[in-house]
């Protein structure tokens, strides 16, 4: 049965359609993007909202939705790693499952379709083997002794290949510049070959001071872990520019870039996508990037959500609206654009994802008042 469907406005891709347009759907795909003069009007549907594709949400840590509430917002980065390490493991492996679930049904029900997750443990695995969302699970590996790196790059792959042998889809990724030798990123990117990599870049100044050669509070993490890193000597620039000349991977996705510098967008190609995680930027830090710096790269940025020890919920319209309150640079439609498509491109799963195609129930329907962007429904 064929179903003839019009809106308020209808976004695909990089842009909305034509007021005019009609989405001609058949068994939940759409067979035919046309207009309304090739319709008889008695058989088209309204939408009284604005329909989108499903969301993608490039950048999670769905096993740490257990820390919700747990950790104090406006500590900074560094106070905030020292909660993770010391709560991460506070509840039972089936405490943890739950609240994991809980976190892929909320997401789900927030028109999330697919989500770029970084995974420490297996802990999310059996949520995801039954999720209604597409993951693509992003092995973290952490280590800044490069002694250290072939064995830390081992243990990796054993979790990697423990997510494929669920059938689940993964790639290995260095946890940060301040946490992953340049030994160990070789090493992945090798592994990676021309897939994905993701990395958490420059989300606090902390970082800076940290490769500058300045006094950091890194240096006091790895105090506070018994860590010794006296065989670290700072490159004196930007963390950026140090390792992502070792990055070869095809898609390279930079997370919360809230202190990156001009000087380092330049630096990078048309292989890198910016991704945005502004509530949880908020949270740790209570500081967002320098949007003015990415005004031109709207083909190349995405959005995260970030874990919920991070953020007060997995709401990809709660991301855009924050972006929308705090500046003026991109407009809601470029906004969308890296909700929906560009996620998709960067996760690579653009074919199924990102586009008005495919099945009718990875639709959006949107309200935009007031400069606030919500959910009303799941298209079905």
């Amino acid at each position: 049965m064929l179903r003839f469907l019009s809106a308020k406005q209808i976004f695909n891709q990089t842009k909305f359609l034509e007021q005019d347009t009609v989405l001609v759907v058949e068994f939940d795909k759409v067979k035919e993007i046309t207009t309304k003069n090739d319709v008889s009007i008695d058989k088209i549907e309204f939408i009284d909202g604005i329909i989108t594709p499903g969301f993608v949400n490039t950048h999670c840590h769905t096993e740490l939705s257990h820390l919700k509430g747990k950790i104090n917002t406006h500590i900074g980065l560094i106070e905030f790693a020292k909660n993770i390490v010391n709560k991460r493991n506070d509840l039972s492996l089936n405490e943890i499952e739950t609240h994991t679930q809980a976190a892929d049904e909320l997401m789900f029900k927030n028109g999330i379709v697919a989500v770029g997750d970084i995974c420490n443990t297996n802990h999310s695995l059996p949520v995801k083997k039954n999720s209604k969302i597409y993951y693509h699970n992003f092995i973290e590996l952490i280590g800044l002794n490069p002694k250290h790196a072939e064995h830390n790059f081992n243990e990796g792959l054993k979790l990697y290949n423990l997510f494929l042998s669920n059938g689940q889809k993964a790639t290995l990724a260095p946890h940060a510049p301040y946490s992953t030798s340049l030994q160990l990123i070789k090493l992945i990117e090798k592994q990676n070959a021309l897939n994905i990599s993701t990395i958490h870049n420059q989300e606090s100044i902390e970082e800076t001071y940290f490769f500058e050669g300045e006094k950091s509070k890194v240096n006091d993490l790895y105090d506070y872990l018994n860590i010794p890193i006296t065989f670290f000597s700072p490159p004196k620039t930007s963390s950026l520019k140090n390792y992502l000349p070792y990055f070869n991977s095809k898609k390279n996705i930079l997370v919360h870039n809230t202190f990156t510098e001009i000087t380092d967008v330049e630096f990078t190609n048309d292989f890198v996508f910016w991704c945005f995680c502004p509530n949880a930027n908020l949270y740790i830090e209570n500081c967002l990037p320098n949007y003015k710096l990415f005004q031109n790269k709207i083909n190349s940025i995405c959005i995260g959500t970030d874990s919920l020890a991070s953020n007060f919920s997995l709401d990809i319209c709660s991301e855009i609206n924050t972006i929308l309150n705090h500046s003026t640079v991109f407009t809601l439609e470029q906004l969308l654009q890296a909700a929906t498509y560009n996620g998709a491109v960067a996760l690579q799963i653009d074919d199924n994802f990102g586009s008005i195609k495919g099945n009718i129930t990875s639709f959006n329907v949107l309200e935009f008042k007031n400069n606030n962007l919500k959910l009303v429904s799941k298209l079905k």
